[in-house]
């Protein structure tokens, strides 16, 4: 064991004590190799064991290093290019398997929040590369788990909703909310004749959001494709514009809007930038009231046959809800579904 190498990732004792005893534990040298070489993919089932172990005690310096160390290991560039063989490359440094509901993405969240608990991650004091690096990987996160989705859940000819149906029907004792509002990804361009644009072209757009374990996030479009900013198979104007992004933070108190929506403006990648600030287009997400542009208004701009664009998405929401057998009684409650299931 290269204890030394492991140092500079920001292993300390807890975690790599842990290993040597898992390394003492084979008697087969070539097991005992491919152990160790797990270590250096992020994720992994011992990955996993020894970022468990660096949870205790837990001090805001080492956790930042522990994040230099996963930026390492995944090859995290300064800033996402945002092309297809960028993502794949980069998601080729991920262990395949950790599936949404794994409690390790909590703990990883965990780490975020200890790193920038005072150090704030929008702030351009400290190591702006590390946070710069740090908030364009929850593009790269969202990205590994709707391949995940696919990989595991989807046929052929299917839709990525059907197979995100098809996950959520037989994996129980996850948090799901799919009423959260979707305001955020719902963004559209008023152009000059007052009419709206939708990102791709769209002749409309309902994108709507599911949640779970509040971290995990897939935004959905109309059509029941992913939307993510960054994607290994396809990207698109609305997905750049609208897709999801990894939660590191909670969704009670102030860690969301500290970690997961002020740092946008600091650190986003200028290719995202381009897209939604390109020339003579501005891309805004209606406001979240009930005025003329309101997200909750009958009547404004973004109101459809007296129905407001948060009810057209709670609608699309019921739709993908019926989808999921053993949910389908709770679909016709009124205030959303936020419980465990």
């Amino acid at each position: 064991m290269q204890r030394q190498e492991l140092e500079k990732l920001g292993w300390t004792t807890r975690g790599l004590s842990y290993l040597e005893k898992r390394l003492q534990s084979y008697e087969d040298a070539a097991k005992r190799q491919d152990c160790y070489r797990s270590v250096f993919v992020f994720a992994s089932p011992l990955f996993q064991e020894m970022w468990q172990r660096e949870l205790q005690g837990l001090t805001e310096g080492r956790a930042q290093a522990l994040l230099r160390g996963v930026m390492h290991l995944c090859l995290m560039p300064r800033d996402l290019s945002g092309t297809c063989e960028e993502t794949a490359f980069l998601l080729k440094r991920f262990w395949p398997d950790c599936p949404p509901h794994s409690s390790f993405w909590s703990s990883f969240s965990r780490v975020v929040q200890v790193a920038f608990a005072q150090d704030l991650l929008a702030s351009k004091a400290g190591d702006q590369l590390l946070k710069r690096q740090i908030h364009q990987f929850r593009y790269l996160l969202s990205a590994y788990q709707t391949q995940w989705i696919r990989e595991h859940y989807a046929k052929t000819g299917q839709t990525d909703e059907e197979a995100l149906q098809a996950y959520l029907q037989e994996t129980k004792g996850i948090k799901i909310d799919a009423y959260e509002a979707a305001r955020l990804h719902n963004k559209v361009y008023v152009d000059q004749n007052g009419q709206l644009a939708f990102p791709s072209r769209a002749q409309a757009q309902l994108n709507f959001k599911v949640l779970l374990n509040f971290h995990t996030e897939y935004i959905l479009d109309q059509g029941g494709q992913f939307l993510n900013e960054v994607d290994p198979n396809q990207i698109s104007e609305n997905g750049i514009v609208n897709g999801a992004s990894f939660n590191y933070g909670l969704a009670r108190g102030r860690t969301h809007k500290d970690l997961d929506i002020d740092p946008v403006k600091s650190w986003d990648p200028p290719f995202r930038k381009k897209v939604l600030y390109q020339q003579g287009v501005r891309y805004l997400a209606p406001k979240n009231d009930r005025g003329e542009q309101g997200y909750w208004s009958r009547k404004g701009t973004f109101a459809q046959g007296g129905k407001s664009y948060k009810q057209q998405v709670a609608k699309r929401v019921r739709s993908f809800l019926r989808g999921i057998p053993r949910l389908r009684w709770r679909v016709l409650l009124q205030n959303g579904l936020h419980r465990f299931l």
